[in-house]
């Protein structure tokens, strides 16, 4: 099994880069000119040149990752915006239990989504031994900053849906309207 970064075709051209060098080398040293080394300087400039065209590409991609996982947080939090906005105006909290399996599983996500990134708190409560429940305190305002900032950044339809997220939380739980561009941000 082969475990070496390079292609056949590059480690082919590397043997014959040297061989060429080392006979480069004899005719330089035996006639006293420098072709060998114009050659591979030559050759270091290409190899320069691709390497600089290789981490150009490199930093685009990375770029483009950042912006796809910014903008997944982003239709992840839109998600979590209208589901656990609307549970709560249904039950008037956010209680879960996880010895409900529905229950734990949007209890973890919620976790991981809100409560990792501060976009929440929680606190449990023991109702019975061993047995707890967990409620849940979203910090809407920064959700609300959260998805500004990614509206901002965001193709016009899930823009128009970040934009839905914003006015909701405005008028449910930031008390009124506010106006949903993305230039206002949090206030």
């Amino acid at each position: 099994m082969n475990t070496s970064p390079l292609s056949v075709w590059n480690r082919f051209e590397l043997r014959l880069i040297r061989l060429l060098a080392a006979g480069l080398a004899l005719i330089d040293g035996l006639f006293n000119v420098d072709w060998g080394e114009r050659l591979l300087e030559r050759q270091t400039d290409r190899w320069q040149a691709r390497l600089v065209r290789l981490q150009e590409e490199v930093n685009r991609l990375e770029a483009e990752r950042s912006r796809v996982q910014s903008q997944a947080e982003a239709l992840a939090l839109h998600a979590a915006t209208i589901y656990l906005g609307g549970h709560s105006l249904v039950h008037h909290e956010l209680r879960f239990d996880p010895a409900d399996p529905h229950e734990e599983r949007i209890l973890d996500a919620t976790v991981d989504l809100l409560v990792k990134n501060r976009l929440a708190a929680i606190e449990d409560r023991e109702v019975e031994a061993g047995h707890h429940v967990y409620y849940l305190e979203p910090d809407w305002a920064a959700i609300r900053g959260r998805l500004a900032e990614a509206m901002g950044t965001a193709e016009p339809q899930a823009a128009e849906l970040y934009r839905e997220s914003l006015a909701f939380i405005d008028e449910t739980f930031l008390g009124g309207e506010r106006d949903s561009s993305p230039l206002r941000g949090s206030e």
